[in-house]
């Protein structure tokens, strides 16, 4: 029998690479399908499943870094870092909530509490004892109100006591409310704020703070619908009878998706008008209760943050919708009562602004404070 002549070294070396790139592109294509939008850090989706799977190891979650806590609060223990970081993960949850579908679970930790749709505030409330009456003020707004990878004294609200007390010793008593919840957006917060004030509840001073949710998962904007609609609708899609076999699918990714039959200027658009109808929605409510309203549309890394690619915690995310859309709001915030852009904020940052893709840093979340005690002090003095 002839022997069949053995191929070259290099032939096999050059097979075996081919064999590894196809290999390779397989997984990070699948990798790239279920990381969807998660937002990691890394250009390669294979890159951030090692990562993950890396975290999980060591008990921890990708989404909550103790990394980069160590960089935004380095004079911090390690186990404060580490603490934080575990008790967001498990805060981090929803339960069913009447009118609003729902709210964050009762949570109880050293950093992280929440209790009755409230987040804690440290300080809650500043008491001048010359001060006649106390001044309530509401928060408003998504993950970055709430504090999310923040404890309880980083937060805005938090802040914003600290800041007043500071600034204005001899002041008017205050105490803050922070109803911040994760995923909300604008009209979210207007049904809440509504349903407070059936239940009797009269604020002195309302402040919203928004722009990540209504234009990041634009959909949920766009229909006037929760960040979950489409994973809670299932539940009247299931068989009840069906003894209680249910196979639910998250599918919150697809807020995140532009439609295809809707013209993208026009989609971008239509999410403005609605955040401009929800700030006039809400304006009307406190001027009906007798309660000042305050509009503050936030600083995001996707828009006008010369040192996003340097940024080692950000998102990466360019050309996104909010290069259309903050231009849009900013020229036309003067025209809305109560109104403040604050788009432009991360132009001049080059410290460390976020503690994750996209939340505020404890040392940022001050600077935006800052901001909002600049606007809302006036009805404080």
């Amino acid at each position: 029998m002839e022997n069949k002549p053995k191929r070259p070294a290099s032939k096999k070396l050059l097979y075996t690479l081919i064999l590894l790139l196809m290999l390779f592109v397989l997984v990070e294509v699948i990798f790239s399908v279920f990381l969807y939008h998660k937002h990691g850090n890394e250009s390669l989706a294979t890159i951030e499943a090692m990562k993950m799977a890396k975290a999980m190891l060591k008990g921890e979650r990708s989404s909550v870094n103790v990394d980069n806590q160590k960089l935004v609060r380095p004079a911090a223990s390690e186990e404060m870092n580490r603490q934080i970081a575990a008790e967001t993960h498990n805060s981090n949850r929803f339960e069913y909530e009447p009118w609003v579908e729902f709210r964050n679970i009762d949570y109880k930790g050293k950093y992280v509490n929440v209790s009755a749709s409230q987040r804690k505030s440290v300080p809650a409330e500043y008491i001048n004892p010359s001060s006649k009456d106390t001044v309530d003020i509401y928060f408003f707004g998504g993950s970055t109100t709430f504090g999310f990878n923040v404890s309880d004294e980083e937060t805005i609200p938090s802040q914003f006591v600290q800041l007043y007390k500071d600034k204005y010793p001899a002041g008017k008593s205050i105490r803050v409310h922070n109803f911040g919840t994760p995923t909300y957006y604008s009209y979210q917060e207007l049904v809440l704020f509504t349903k407070l004030l059936f239940e009797g509840k009269r604020p002195d001073i309302v402040i919203f703070v928004d722009g990540v949710n209504d234009f990041w998962f634009a959909k949920a904007s766009y229909y006037n619908q929760s960040y979950f609609s489409y994973i809670l609708r299932q539940v009247f899609n299931q068989n009840l009878a069906a003894g209680g076999k249910f196979n639910f699918k998250d599918t919150a990714d697809r807020m995140y998706k532009d439609p295809e039959n809707i013209p993208l200027d026009t989609y971008n658009t239509t999410l403005v008008q609605h955040y401009f109808s929800n700030i006039r929605n809400a304006g009307m409510m406190a001027g009906m209760s007798g309660a000042k309203c305050y509009f503050f549309c936030q600083p995001v890394p996707f828009y006008k943050y010369p040192n996003q690619q340097k940024d080692p915690i950000c998102f990466k995310d360019q050309h996104t919708r909010y290069d259309q859309i903050y231009p849009m709001i900013e020229k036309q915030a003067d025209s809305l009562p109560g109104f403040t852009f604050l788009g432009n904020m991360l132009e001049k940052e080059t410290g460390y602004p976020f503690v994750d893709g996209l939340h505020y840093s404890p040392a940022f979340t001050r600077k935006v404070t800052e901001q909002i005690l600049l606007k809302v002090e006036e009805a404080l003095k």
